[in-house]
């Protein structure tokens, strides 16, 4: 079975009650890891969303002793574990040590504190005996139940953090300060010569606190880079950092990656590993997933109806070349005469021109037949009947004034009834006494025009 002892002294009781305070803030359980190879003893929590994880790691320099052995290896049978871990209520732990503090200038003020493992093979419970050496000879025994549990450690490159700051602890407490208790996010990025700490979810008191980069002891953050973490896991770790008077080193590499708060003194260190969140102001060359797209990502943008796409295109197109299109419209001629006879000829197309406009068109050939998106240019409402309370009204010329083909049926024709009307054929006659103005069967008015204007026209109730 595995032996634990080791001897705190009144400062280190101190430090003990302070970092628990602080893993009480994460988790109601703290979990002791013990390792022979490096003679250090771990607290540490993980909080419920498993996005902060806390970590205090005492070497042999914090402990007045410290003796930790794995025990014997059996003869036969498997080896013996190379750590001891377990798991006991926080709450139990800071009742021992929180009554300490005032005891120290009294007659009966702590001395030592020792704790020693009791796991024995005859005994059904396991205990962490903890003896409180008072002065006058007060001796105090608690004796706290624990179960095994697995540890959990937080994994976090350092190679690949770039990025990393550190200053004194009271620069950050006065920055943490500032911000009100309801905040839940804080954002902070290097620009400008100045670091500044922004918070967004705070509706009473939003604001921000820009930072000199003179006020850091060490400092290389990429420029632009956004960071935001969680405001009561910050605020809990500078409250810790703030009773040992310590500087605090935060590493990072990118939004949306862990980040890690580390600082440490007299034997003691504390790492913390927090979850951030990215910003959309992130450079691109600090990230490459947060700029990079795909086709089917393009094609969800795209407008999903053409008509918004046809004025755009009409604009561009008129921008582009304005002034063939206004040598066009003035040289293009009227539309040609027909008669009555020329009208029911052209009503008649030949049938290679019937059987081709009954043919489909094929579609496009863009469509990807795997993707989820239907392209814009490809849009399903072309081949829907005409809807005549949707779709605007379309002005026309109808040149044929017969052909049903020319137009959609959606559209309104203008058909040109006066140049066929029987005023218009006296006045060409008088323009042109010369020729024969008899009327022939094609000069016919086959239209009437009309007799009256409509300002004229009054209604019922005019």
């Amino acid at each position: 079975m595995p032996t634990l002892l080791f001897t705190v002294a009144p400062s280190g009781v101190v430090h003990l009650h302070d970092f628990l305070t602080c893993l009480a803030r994460f988790d109601e359980d703290v979990s002791l890891e013990a390792t022979p190879q490096f003679n250090k003893l771990r607290f540490s929590s993980l909080n419920i969303s498993k996005t902060a994880h806390a970590a205090f790691t005492l070497d042999s320099s914090f402990f007045t002793k410290y003796h930790f052995s794995p025990g014997p290896r059996p003869a036969s049978g498997p080896a013996s574990q190379k750590q001891w871990s377990c798991k006991i209520q926080n709450r139990a732990l800071l009742s021992i040590f929180k009554r300490r503090l005032g005891d120290r200038d009294r007659e009966g003020g702590l001395e030592t504190c020792d704790c020693e493992l009791q796991a024995n093979p005859d005994q059904a419970e396991c205990r962490l005996v903890f003896r409180l050496n008072c002065r006058q000879g007060i001796v105090k025994t608690y004796r706290l139940f624990y179960e095994p549990g697995e540890i959990m450690h937080a994994a976090f490159d350092k190679l690949g953090s770039t990025n990393y700051w550190t200053a004194s602890s009271r620069t950050l407490r006065d920055v943490v300060e500032y911000f009100g208790p309801k905040t839940d996010q804080l954002d902070w990025y290097f620009q400008n010569g100045k670091v500044t700490f922004t918070s967004y979810t705070e509706k009473i008191q939003a604001g921000r606190v820009a930072v000199e980069r003179k006020d850091f002891n060490d400092f290389n953050v990429q420029e632009g880079l956004h960071i935001g973490t969680m405001v009561k896991d910050f605020r809990s770790i500078i409250a810790h950092a703030e009773t040992m008077r310590t500087p605090v080193t935060a590493r990072y590499s990118r939004g949306n990656r862990p980040m890690q708060i580390s600082y440490g003194e007299g034997g003691l260190a504390a790492e913390f590993t927090l979850m951030t969140r990215g910003s959309t102001n992130v450079p691109s060359n600090a990230s490459n997933a947060s700029t990079t797209t795909t086709p089917a990502r393009d094609l969800s943008m795209r407008p999903a109806s053409r008509n918004s796409e046809k004025p755009a295109a009409t604009s561009r197109s008129m921008q582009t070349n304005p002034r063939p299109a206004v040598g066009v419209a003035r040289d293009m001629p009227p539309p040609p005469r027909t008669s009555p006879r020329d009208r029911e000829s052209m009503a008649q197309p030949p049938l290679a021109k019937s059987d081709s406009l009954n043919s489909a068109v094929p579609p496009s050939a863009s469509i990807d037949p795997n993707s989820l998106f239907i392209p814009a240019d490809e849009d399903d409402q072309q081949w829907d009947e005409p809807n005549f309370e949707q779709e605007p009204d379309i002005v026309t010329w109808d040149n044929t004034a017969d052909n049903a083909l020319s137009a959609p049926s959606s559209t309104r024709l203008i058909r040109d009834s006066e140049m066929h009307s029987f005023a218009s054929v006296q006045e060409q006659a008088l323009q042109q006494p010369g020729r024969e103005s008899r009327p022939t069967r094609s000069r016919f008015p086959a239209e009437i025009a009309p007799t009256q204007r409509l300002s004229q026209f009054k209604g019922i109730f005019d």
